[in-house]
């Protein structure tokens, strides 16, 4: 599906935009899941939010080296975002640790994604 110009250089966050977004990462990166967290996922972001994603997809890449395909992929769109992309096994492997920063985000993060049920619908914005 071909974008409309007028997302070419966005820079507020609606659900019609976050939809957008997600359909970037999925095409680029066939991701596992996508959680929404941080200020938009609980319904009160300010003018100075930014996007807070969690992208859990496979990948041999070093965790530092997998955000920047994500990135291209969402290059025009000017919301300032935190995208951290880690795989199924290094959330397995932090999931119980009650005060890690990733289980929080499995704790209170909305999931915007999911391969498996075909969910894709955008949270709180």
């Amino acid at each position: 599906m071909k974008e409309p110009d007028s997302l070419k250089s966005i820079s507020v966050l609606t659900p019609s935009v976050l939809q957008v977004i997600i359909r970037r990462i999925v095409a680029a990166t066939n991701p596992d899941k996508i959680i929404l967290f941080g200020s938009y996922a609980t319904g009160k972001p300010d003018k100075d939010s930014d996007l807070d994603l969690l992208v859990i997809m496979h990948s041999s890449e070093p965790r530092h080296r997998r955000a920047p395909i994500i990135n291209r992929a969402l290059a025009g769109l000017l919301i300032p975002k935190d995208i951290l992309v880690y795989t199924p096994e290094e959330i397995e492997e932090w999931k119980d640790v009650p005060l890690a920063f990733i289980t929080q985000v499995m704790k209170t993060g909305v999931v915007v994604y999911d391969k498996k049920q075909k969910v894709s619908e955008p949270g709180p914005v």
